[in-house]
């Protein structure tokens, strides 16, 4: 009884480990879809006027390290007052922080761009809208998958030349999603 005891403690002691090393095994790549919104905020002479599109998005992130990681967002939205008004974007970001390629929690800053489009449906014209984007993001790596939440602020010197006069106009775009790591 004593010898399988031992026997026992030492096997399990042997696998500690395998077991640790599994846990922390890097998985560099994700693909998955998140919620996604873009909002815009204008400052008028009447007062404040916020523009919303909201659909979804495919991303796919790949990480060089547990701290350095590259994102592609592909994004198809849909203005909130209006569906046949659309916005199709897409950003590209670097991400720096911790946990972005290991199991647990993650946290990064990112710096990108964003190039996107608005048409309305039944119209050829379309506007273009490009620029830097600076954000961060939390989430948590599980093994086989990833949710994480992510928001960023764009320059804004496009959606002021579209708006026209001497505007103020913010805007931000974020989303929710859930990704399968590999």
């Amino acid at each position: 009884m004593f010898k399988t005891a031992i026997l026992a403690a030492a096997v399990t002691l042997g696998s500690m480990p395998a077991i640790s090393e599994e846990m922390n095994e890097q998985k560099r790549f994700s693909v998955g879809i998140a919620s996604f919104a873009t909002v815009t905020r204008t400052e008028t002479y009447f007062g404040t006027e916020d523009d919303d599109f909201s659909g979804f998005a495919l991303f796919g992130t790949g990480a060089v390290n547990d701290n350095i990681a590259f994102r592609l967002t592909y994004a198809s939205q849909s203005y909130e007052e209006d569906s046949n008004l659309d916005l199709t974007a897409v950003e590209g970001s670097l991400l720096a922080g911790t946990g972005l390629a290991t199991q647990g929690f993650k946290a990064y800053g990112s710096l990108g761009f964003f190039d996107e489009t608005l048409q309305y449906d039944g119209f050829s014209d379309e506007y273009g809208f490009n620029g830097l984007m600076l954000g961060g993001g939390i989430g948590y790596n599980w093994n086989p998958i990833s949710l994480e939440f992510w928001i960023n602020f764009r320059d804004a010197s496009d959606y002021e030349d579209f708006a026209g006069g001497n505007m103020n106009v913010a805007a931000a775009s974020g989303g929710l999603g859930l990704s399968a790591r590999f």
